[in-house]
């Protein structure tokens, strides 16, 4: 029988496995496929980098790096931002932080102490800074990667380019070189399937291929997933997904059940793979598409069996408990909202709407219970009746539970409906709240109204579940005082929802806002120049607009949006929508789950503990204008300035287009004073003056505010300071010596 290995490249969410393969490897079981394994090389490529000689070879290429880049004279823009990172991660010993950080969070104890949970986080993102010096420094947002850099994702030219993506891969090279390739060797592997979810994964997942391809030739090698298919479905030319995904047989477009059996059920019988629906043939002849497109046909989900989610890696993942994803759903039933566009459809903005019935459900549920209790329902949106009915179910064969979703604000909602789902297990949701004005939820198609939003947000927190809002400004038309009334409404309920806030509207291909532009007020709509992958669209405005609009921002509308965050991190960690951490302390500390957050950084809270700081001084690089050094932030500056007009920065373009912005963006700088960096724990670098270094090096050895007040002369200048450096979380409170773990054990 044929071996078949499927795939979930980096970089995602280090905390649970996806469950794309463990659906694929059920559904292929029933049709007699039983060789199937799941290899999680997400996890396991990043855990590698954290091996002891691994840790030990990165900081001393990036020492050595670091000597060479101080010594240039006129360093590029990409070289000041090696520099700049190459100085902020030297401050922290990743050899004894990082198996201490890991071992955090997979202990339920340290897990739930939110002082160690966010050492334990910082040290990971920090280290994720120390990896990008691999690659393009700074090409890590988290545990994702940006899609717009020195590079460019939406560009066929930049993602098809060996080098660049090679580059951007090389943290994780020796990992595809000595693990993955013996790995697939070693079980003789006749195929091997890449799911790509994230347009992240894409570069990783191209070069893990050509690895493939060049050491294993025999080997079948099959892309699928959401990645892929948004790449066939966006990209102008169909010849360049030829070019991109050059070194696979084919590729899985859309629902990937049946295709994924049909190339099985060819290659066992030593037929060539098939050219049937779903299925796009890579036949190496790039100046054409092989043949004509594919048909596009969705699942009857009804028939698929519950993911074998036992494939997981689950002692690798760094979380105290497992967490699965499951999908009784696909499409959204509302289907209506101007601004959305998933799936392959062309002319609705989901795919089409399929729900489980409640016995479906619970016939899986059962199952999924017997090893895991926390389950989040991966879906577009989950209908009200139904989850009502299955919440009735779960309660009355008294399942061990604990789920969370995405709904619809629906009016539908009561306490009682929304006591009902709480006792079945519900801890939290995430809802579309998208706007706070009238006007423009009337013109998302929303269906709904801004005074019963406001309701049904507060009918679930007093049920005691944790609500997650996603809304955004910059709609057409919006003006600056309708977004600034989406902040208002938003922080009138502010004690009723936990996490989230609003985002900024992008444009995409497939959105109605896209295909019907007059009825919106937008013109001039087309792909950004250089990205012909075109997910996102540039459009003009109406030019009476323009100074009023929410779209080009103001200082106001910024620090409101801010204002209503109160959270240190983003997905995947605590603070991130639906994330697995985020459910695991909405299950623990309920709608008070703010209150544990905000402990962190709060003042009064720490009067009477020993303080630390929380980070490091960098000595001996004070002569070094370092605040002037190239950075994330001047990079992002460089892509606004032309998106503006629509040109979006490639590899290609980079350089020329640099040195234009220089130009146009050129200032005198005065003389700056000579300063010292402090590196919070999270990689954020703050030059200080020698006073403010003198205030914080107080703390190196731990110090409490009444010790500090017994040997002040400026009592009152010295409280305020301390108060200052705690809520910018200069200072924390002190922790533990981190203790040495071994990884295998970890």
């Amino acid at each position: 029988m044929l071996k078949t290995a499927l795939i979930y490249p980096p970089i995602s969410d280090p905390t649970s496995g996806y469950h794309s393969l463990c659906a694929l490897a059920a559904f292929a079981q029933q049709f007699g496929f039983e060789d199937i394994d799941i290899i999680d090389s997400n996890i396991e490529s990043w855990l590698h980098t954290t091996s002891p000689e691994q840790i030990a070879a990165t900081m001393s290429a990036i020492e050595n790096r670091l000597e060479i880049l101080k010594k240039l004279d006129n360093p590029s823009a990409i070289e000041q931002m090696e520099l700049y990172y190459a100085l902020k991660v030297q401050g922290i010993d990743f050899l004894a932080e990082l198996p201490s950080a890991i071992s955090t969070l997979r202990s339920e104890a340290d897990f739930f102490d939110y002082s160690k949970y966010t050492v334990a986080v910082e040290t990971l993102l920090l280290w994720m800074d120390a990896l990008s010096l691999h690659a393009f420094p700074g090409q890590f947002k988290g545990f994702s990667l940006n899609t717009h850099g020195f590079y460019n994702l939406f560009s066929s030219a930049d993602i098809s380019d060996q080098a660049i993506t090679e580059r951007i891969s090389q943290p994780f090279s020796s990992y595809f070189k000595d693990v993955l390739i013996p790995q697939i060797r070693h079980n003789n592997y006749a195929l091997v399937g890449i799911s790509i979810t994230y347009i992240a994964q894409m570069p990783f997942a191209l070069s893990m291929a050509r690895h493939i391809r060049t050491s294993l030739p025999e080997v079948r090698l099959i892309f699928g997933g959401t990645a892929v298919s948004d790449f066939w479905k966006y990209i102008l030319d169909k010849a360049q997904f030829q070019v991109i995904f050059e070194s696979a047989d084919a590729c899985i477009i859309g629902e990937g059940e049946s295709a994924f059996v049909a190339v099985l059920d060819a290659l066992n019988h030593d037929a060539p793979l098939p050219s049937t629906a779903n299925i796009v043939l890579i036949s190496g002849n790039f100046a054409h598409p092989s043949g004509s497109l594919p048909e596009i046909r969705y699942e009857n989900i009804c028939s698929l069996p519950v993911p074998d989610y036992s494939k997981l890696p689950w002692d690798q993942y760094l979380s105290p408990f497992p967490f699965v994803y499951y999908s009784p759903s696909r499409g959204c039933y509302w289907n209506k909202c101007t601004f959305c566009d998933y799936g392959l459809n062309t002319d609705s903005p989901t795919s089409p709407w399929r729900q489980y019935t409640v016995e479906k459900i619970m016939e899986d549920l059962r199952t999924i219970t017997v090893s895991y209790k926390y389950i989040y329902f991966s879906v577009d949106v989950l209908a009200p009746s139904l989850l009502l009915k299955l919440a009735r179910a779960i309660i009355a064969e008294n399942l061990d539970i604990r789920w969370s979703a995405e709904i619809r604000l629906e009016e539908y909602w009561s306490p009682d409906k929304c006591e009902l789902l709480y006792n079945s297990g519900c801890i939290a949701i995430s809802v579309g709240f998208e706007s706070g004005n009238q006007r423009i939820l009337n013109l998302i198609d929303k269906g709904t109204k801004v005074d019963r939003l406001q309701e049904t947000i507060q009918m679930f927190s007093n049920a005691g579940i944790g609500v997650q809002i996603m809304g955004f400004t910059g709609f057409p038309t919006e003006t600056i005082e309708d977004a600034l009334s989406s902040t208002a409404v938003l922080e009138q309920i502010r004690e009723y929802w936990t996490f989230g806030g609003l985002g900024h509207f992008i444009l995409t291909k497939g959105a109605i806002v896209a295909r019907e532009p007059d009825r919106f007020g937008i013109t001039g709509v087309r792909p950004y120049e250089g990205e012909d992958i075109a997910w996102r669209l540039h459009y003009k405005d109406q030019d009476d607009l323009l100074e009023h609009l929410s779209r080009y921002g103001s200082k106001e509308l910024t620090q409101a949006k801010a204002a209503l965050t109160v959270n240190h991190f983003d997905r995947p960690w605590v603070g991130g929508v639906d994330s697995p951490h985020t459910m695991f302390y909405h299950d623990r500390y309920g709608t008070d789950i703010l209150r544990i957050i905000s402990s962190t950084g709060n003042p009064e809270a720490a009067e009477m503990s020993i303080l630390e700081l929380n980070g490091y001084i960098l000595d001996h690089v004070h002569h070094l204008p370092v605040n002037q050094l190239f950075n994330k932030k001047d990079l992002q500056k460089f892509h606004d300035y032309y998106e503006k007009s629509g040109i979006a920065i490639t590899a290609q373009n980079f350089s020329e287009l640099m040195e234009r912005f220089k130009s146009d963006n050129s200032e005198d700088q005065a003389e700056q004073e000579a300063q010292r960096l402090f590196v919070r724990r999270d990689g954020t670098v703050y030059p200080f003056p020698e006073p403010m270094i003198d205030f914080l090096l107080r703390f190196k050895n731990g110090l409490s505010l009444q010790d500090l007040l017994a040997h002040s002369t400026q009592k009152e200048f010295h409280t305020k300071l301390w108060h200052h450096c705690i809520r910018n979380r200069f200072l924390r409170v002190r922790t533990p010596e981190p203790v040495v773990v071994n990884l295998a054990e970890a």
